[in-house]
């Protein structure tokens, strides 16, 4: 898709509300909740009801343009001027990239799409003490009335759900195996890492509600980015990753590299561990290198940190880089997706084997996931995520196999890594 020049894609309107600490809205307006994106370390709350555009991209190619075209400076226009510009919400553009674009996604993805990208009908957004309301498309003047009425009334608690999970019959066995080629793999020098991935699957007596499951999210990770994306037919998607793929405000990009795990009893052990750290500095000379061919200026801590979670630790370092005249956020998504910390080193080796031997058909788990607007991009890669489905909800987890690991020890990661998302369901 091309935007002529100088006309926007999208018009909007906004308006300040009275700030409210509290879970989304099932629905707005008339409208159902169609996004969510919170970060409640910083405040920043962002939830999308319905959609005023939709944009789906089928090759490389058509990605590229589609974000070329949603951070173009002149794609949003503002038609109550300049007064509101302090409650404006970032993007508004939400959407999700698959983790292997390329790669049909499985029946299970049926409600979703590879690459897509949308504007909601109104945005609720809140950060810094303050919370507005902003409406697109042609009824935007409508539902933004409609929206901050709605907004004073409160809400009604859902029901909570009786669960229960289960890794699928011989799970274990299989993931065993899957492993077990890995290593052989990199003990012939294919590989040097490749990031496995493997499913649980939760069962309730009733539909997940969105509002506790989000709530859940935010007050057990609050250090993470929660999410929520609706699909067709009755789907959604849901997690709280503690992943970065960028934030780009202009030029500048900030990002991370996120590798090596332990528990948290052992998370200062961590810096201590030659495997661990190995891990860690592949991710980290991936992320630099391929910026360095898109940024003026490069900057890494010098040795990573210990980033503890609520149910595990892991290796992080921060990076930020200022970007060359002309680069934006195509550009940083086409060098930096998919990172080793979710594909492998190296990376094209790595990608084959997942497809060849994984079995599992990721779909967006450790894809994309986030807002874009003009000239500013909030994106993170989808981990400690979930395909939900009325009573049912698949659960994504997966562990980096190097030398030296053991299929018993990954899936003692991967098993931590799963109660990031077991827990909010209600499962203990």
């Amino acid at each position: 898709m091309r935007q002529p020049d100088g006309l926007p894609i999208l018009r909007g309107l906004c308006a300040a509300v009275a700030p409210a600490d509290r879970p989304p809205a099932p629905a707005l307006a008339g409208h159902a909740l169609s996004f969510y994106w919170a970060h409640p370390e910083s405040g920043t709350r962002f939830a999308g009801y319905g959609e005023a555009l939709r944009f789906e991209a089928r090759s490389p190619r058509e990605l590229r343009d589609l974000f070329s075209v949603l951070t173009a400076p002149d794609a949003v226009e503002w038609l109550d001027g300049p007064a509101s510009a302090r409650d404006r919400p970032p993007g508004p553009f939400f959407g999700a990239v698959a983790f292997d674009p390329d790669e049909p996604l499985g029946p299970e993805w049926a409600g979703f799409a590879a690459a897509r990208w949308a504007a909601p009908r109104i945005v609720v957004f809140s950060t810094a003490g303050r919370r507005a309301v902003a409406a697109f498309g042609d009824q935007a003047g409508r539902d933004l009335d409609l929206a901050v009425r709605e907004l004073s009334i409160p809400a009604a608690a859902a029901p909570v759900p009786r669960v229960q999970a289960a890794a699928p019959n011989g799970a274990r066995t299989a993931w065993g195996e899957l492993v077990s080629a890995a290593l052989a793999r990199i003990e012939r020098n294919e590989l040097s890492k490749v990031v496995l991935a493997r499913t649980v699957d939760v069962r309730g007596e009733l539909p997940f509600p969105e509002q506790e499951l989000l709530a859940a999210l935010e007050a057990r990770h609050p250090t993470c980015r929660t999410f929520f994306l609706r699909g067709e037919g009755g789907s959604s998607f849901a997690g709280a990753t503690p992943e970065t793929l960028c934030r780009l405000e202009g030029r500048d990009l900030a990002t991370d590299a996120l590798a090596g795990s332990a528990r948290l009893a052992e998370a200062q052990a961590l810096l201590d561990r030659p495997k661990e750290l190995r891990e860690h500095a592949w991710v980290v000379e991936h992320v630099l290198a391929a910026l360095r061919s898109i940024a003026e200026r490069v900057e890494a801590a010098d040795g990573p940190e210990v980033r503890k979670l609520a149910d595990v630790a892991h290796l992080y370092t921060p990076i930020h880089a200022r970007l060359r005249e002309g680069k934006g956020l195509a550009d940083v998504v086409e060098m930096l997706h998919p990172t080793p910390a979710v594909g492998g080193v190296p990376s094209l080796a790595a990608m084959r084997f997942i497809s060849e031997e994984e079995k599992l058909g990721r779909g967006l788990y450790a894809g994309i996931v986030g807002l874009c607007g003009p000239l500013r991009a909030d994106l993170a890669v989808a981990l400690r995520c979930a395909l939900l489905r009325g009573p049912s909800a698949r659960l994504y987890v997966g562990a980096g196999i190097v030398a030296g690991s053991t299929a018993e020890g990954e899936w003692a990661e991967t098993e931590l890594k799963a109660q990031a998302l077991l827990s909010a369901l209600g499962v203990t």
